[in-house]
């Protein structure tokens, strides 16, 4: 039995988990693409979206203190939410557009992890 899990519709990032690995189509960067088998998965980062959103509250306070004329950068030029899975010799790299892929790429996190330890134990 497969599961999937659909980070984003379009352009569509899909991840269909195998028995052996897990098939990627990611139409974003299409290089990322392929099949990876679940002993080859290294490590899974998720690096949440914290930035932008400290970086609106702070250009609204500069604001208002500076009469106008904001001093802190805006939160668009800052780091976003992304996951990044090293396999092997690639890194795989999604950026999370909004807080449904986050919450999406959390539970993608947790199947990966428990597929990969499943995979090094049964070796």
């Amino acid at each position: 039995m497969s599961e999937t899990i659909i980070l984003k519709k379009s352009p569509k990032i899909e991840f269909q988990f195998l028995g052996e690995g897990f098939q990627l189509l990611d139409e974003q960067t299409e290089k990322n693409s392929g099949f990876y088998a679940y002993d080859e998965v290294e490590s899974i980062e998720l690096n949440k979206m914290w930035f932008p959103r400290l970086a609106k509250w702070m250009r609204a306070l500069t604001w208002l203190f500076n009469n106008g004329v904001p001093f802190f950068p805006d939160a668009e030029s800052y780091k976003k939410a992304n996951v990044i899975i090293h396999v092997d010799k690639a890194k795989l790299g999604v950026w999370l557009t909004d807080s449904y892929m986050t919450d999406k790429a959390k539970i993608l996190k947790d199947l990966l992890e428990q597929k990969r330890n499943t995979s090094i134990d049964l070796v």
